[in-house]
């Protein structure tokens, strides 16, 4: 019996599901953006609670001792004056209710002698006159005083006041009443509608977060599908950026990957397109031959040099196809600071050589140092390949010119030849690849030549223009920008020869 490793997971394909997989991402957005409004929901109203409690009781105590402010005032205005009948403690009792009008969920009462006297008219919560101990606790007071107490009706905050009227042996006690839990209760229904006004606000926030969520997401799953749809044969689809925050920036990122992918795998097809469309024929030669060679020395030699010269330009064919794939590739150049002249004055000894022409160096009447940021030997390779390029299409001993200048910040390097130029419907394809013109062949490889000359102006921020003069020649010039990084590319792009 086999035994699994832990953390082992099962062979084969396993693609997870994709609406389950945003579903939980969509749904812990949504979770914890309702974590943290229950959890402020709940502070703000623990806090308010809390806050409304403390005030109410307040307001409680400022009422009653308002009420007792009042008592006072009324008992001073009503004492009787000098002279006067004296008023007994029952009639100032009634006197004081008849005035005074209770709060909400307040009521008062009076005691004579222990005995409760009379109450105001509104029905209190709770008969506090019908508890003989309570009656007896307020008869007993001697002096102003607040307290509290519990009845049926909850809690009770209470101020008592003696009456006495000279004259009149019978004591009496004023008794303000409030019910407080009436009170808190009222702040409990208050807490209790903005609880249920904040759950429905949950709710919507909830349906409003699912929303927004899911659009949120929608790029994400736009690259999951996108991810999806890639195939090696399929790689144009690219995911739409509308906006700009951080998925549109993934999204961007995504698409700029995506062009690399399309582009390597599209250089990757066209090198094996070219490599078995250009090898074949010289294949077909070679295994033609060997299979026809025979034991004549002088038959077999002669099919060796064959063979060996098939194998030299296939060999050609590779190299330039691999420089050409190499073209887009951050180590294709090496740059480093280049004079100018120095290098046109070298590679017009080199292209000196290379056929019999009258070359000819053509310089600023009164060249400085000018240096350029660039890769000298990709340099050199582009300016003997149209060196070249014009040798074979230059009849003997006619002119070639080589030169250099610098305008506008960028640098001009040309090779003007003296043959019978490139035919005018061939101009619009002469860099492409494999690229030959019909009626004259401006290349004796297999028409990479000039595709490299290209690729090497651009790998530079620069470009390779064509000036043509049918039958009198062309000029092939490279505009490089003098600055690294193709600072001066737009001003390269607006120099049209």
């Amino acid at each position: 019996m086999s035994r699994r490793r832990a953390g082992a997971v099962p062979c084969g394909p396993h693609e997870p599901s994709g609406p389950s997989l945003f579903r939980s991402v969509q749904l812990r957005m949504l979770g914890r953006m309702l974590l943290l409004l229950v959890l402020t929901l709940g502070a703000v109203t623990a806090a308010e609670s809390v806050l409304l409690s403390t005030r109410a009781g307040e307001r409680i105590d400022a009422r009653i001792a308002q009420e007792v402010g009042e008592l006072r005032v009324f008992l001073d205005d009503h004492r009787p004056a000098v002279n006067q009948p004296s008023t007994g403690v029952r009639e100032l009792m009634e006197a004081v209710l008849r005035n005074q009008v209770p709060d909400k969920h307040q009521t008062m009462l009076t005691i004579v002698d222990g005995v409760p006297f009379r109450r105001t008219a509104i029905p209190p919560p709770a008969r506090l006159d019908t508890d003989p101990a309570l009656v007896a606790e307020f008869a007993a007071a001697s002096r102003p005083a607040f307290g509290d107490t519990h009845t049926r009706a909850g809690h009770v905050r209470y101020a008592v006041v003696p009456v006495s009227v000279e004259g009149d042996h019978r004591r009496g006690v004023f008794v303000i009443a409030t019910f407080t839990d009436r009170e808190y209760a009222e702040i409990a229904d208050t807490i209790r509608v903005e609880a249920f006004i904040g759950l429905g606000s949950l709710f919507l926030a909830a349906v409003v977060g699912w929303v927004f969520a899911s659009r949120l997401l929608a790029p994400l799953r736009l690259l999951r599908d996108t991810v999806r749809s890639i195939n090696e044969s399929d790689l144009a689809t690219r995911i739409p950026v509308h906006d700009n925050d951080e998925i549109s920036e993934l999204a961007r990122t995504f698409n700029a990957m995506l062009d690399r992918l399309e582009q390597a795998f599209a250089t990757q097809r066209q090198f094996i397109d070219d490599a078995g469309h250009e090898l074949r024929t010289p294949l077909t030669i070679v295994l033609g031959h060997l299979e026809l060679i025979d034991a004549d020395p002088a038959d077999r030699q002669a099919t060796v040099a064959l063979v060996t010269d098939e194998l030299h330009r296939m060999n050609r064919i590779v190299k330039d196809m691999l420089t050409l794939t190499h073209a887009g590739h951050p180590d294709f150049l090496h740059p480093a600071d280049v004079d100018l002249c120095e290098l046109v004055e070298e590679v017009y000894v080199k292209a000196s050589a290379l056929a019999p022409h009258h070359w000819i160096l053509e310089v600023p009447p009164s060249p400085e140092l000018v240096t350029v940021h660039a890769d000298r030997h990709r340099l050199t390779q582009a300016l003997v390949q149209l060196a070249q390029n014009a040798a074979q299409h230059t009849p003997p001993h006619a002119p070639i010119r080589i030169g250099w200048r610098v305008r506008g910040g960028t640098a001009e390097l040309w090779v003007r030849d003296s043959g019978p130029g490139v035919p005018p419907e061939e101009e619009n394809r002469v860099f492409d690849r494999f690229a030959r013109a019909t009626r004259i062949r401006r290349t004796a490889g297999a028409g990479l030549g000039l595709a490299i000359v290209k690729a090497i102006a651009e790998a530079h921020r620069g470009r390779v223009t064509l000036r043509n003069h049918p039958g009198r020649g062309a000029t092939f010039t490279l505009l490089i920008p003098l600055a690294p990084g193709g600072a001066d590319r737009d001003a390269v792009f607006s120099e049209a020869r």
